[in-house]
């Protein structure tokens, strides 16, 4: 086990922490880091989801639909903090209940995509939760990390180590030479915990990413090169690309990708992590580093070998 994963007996956070979108990816990598920390964890779960979702963990099960506009604050009674995964745009809501139910603390995890420049549904939904959850008595830290990576389970780059691996050609809008700077789930779940232990940062907004932005072409020519198979990048113009997918959705055919996500694979994804590194001790891995172990898992899960 990574070295960064280990338990930290000198660690002093919360003790009695609740978890919203506990059947999540970052839940996955999150909670057993707490629970070895000594926590008491309250997984929160949908109402219908029963605790055999759940990997076996030590934990408390109760129900809640975040959905709702209120009327779930009960969920939260006795948590001494709460950690917010299952989307910002959630934020008036749990602001709310996390009053109501007098919770001290609570870290909730938005996105690094609220600095996108496009019209966008879903970064002004992360945007109006998070000037709720400001606004609220609670006393809130806001990590935004960019896109998240680490195992087979996650959705951004699992799909790509799959296409370089079985294909060897990888189409690429715009070229992929905007910045892109991704953070592995271990990171994240460490500036979680990170916040959780030093309520100073409390009230804060961090953006947490890898430790260096790297264009999406070096990203594809890192995962080829751990592989063993060269990696031939077909540059697609984005407007073109992203009319495409429009009106594959349009027909009702299955496009691989958002057409957001095309146009925003033009704007660099860069993020400043200057100030989580100065308060929660963030250290994220590079890129090669953590991107290694998930290509070996996704091929092992597609029956492949490195050539």
């Amino acid at each position: 086990m990574d070295e960064r994963n280990q338990a930290d007996t000198t660690h002093r956070g919360p003790r009695r922490i609740g978890v919203t979108g506990a059947r999540g990816f970052v839940a996955s990598r999150l909670i057993p880091m707490l629970l070895r920390d000594g926590a008491e964890v309250i997984a929160i779960l949908r109402p219908g989801r029963e605790r055999s979702t759940l990997p076996e963990w030590n934990v408390e099960v109760r129900h809640a639909d975040l959905d709702q506009a209120d009327g779930f604050s009960a969920a939260f009674d006795g948590c001494d903090a709460v950690v917010h995964l299952s989307g910002m745009f959630q934020g008036p809501q749990m602001a709310r209940a996390l009053d109501a139910a007098r919770v001290p603390c609570a870290v909730f995890v938005s996105s690094a995509g609220v600095h996108t420049r496009l019209a966008s549904a879903s970064a002004e939904a992360k945007r109006v939760g998070e000037a709720a959850v400001n606004a609220a008595r609670v006393r809130a830290t806001i990590l935004r990390p960019s896109m998240i990576y680490g195992t087979a389970a996650d959705r951004n780059l699992a799909r790509l180590i799959g296409w370089v691996a079985e294909r060897g050609v990888v189409p690429l809008p715009g070229g992929g030479i905007t910045p892109q700077q991704p953070v592995h789930v271990d990171d994240l779940a460490q500036a979680i915990r990170a916040a959780l232990a030093r309520p100073a940062n409390e009230d804060r907004v961090y953006d947490v990413g890898g430790p260096v932005a790297l264009p999406l072409r070096e990203m594809v020519r890192i995962i080829s090169g751990i592989v063993g198979r060269k990696a031939v990048i077909v540059p697609l113009p984005i407007g073109a690309t992203h009319a495409a997918i429009v009106l594959m959705r349009r027909l009702g055919l299955p496009a691989p990708i958002r057409p957001e996500q095309i146009l925003r694979l033009g704007e660099s994804k860069a993020v400043d992590i200057s100030a989580a590194v100065r308060d929660l001790g963030f250290s994220p891995r590079s890129f090669k580093e953590g991107i290694r172990p998930e290509v070996a898992e996704v091929m092992s899960k597609r029956g492949l070998t490195a050539t």
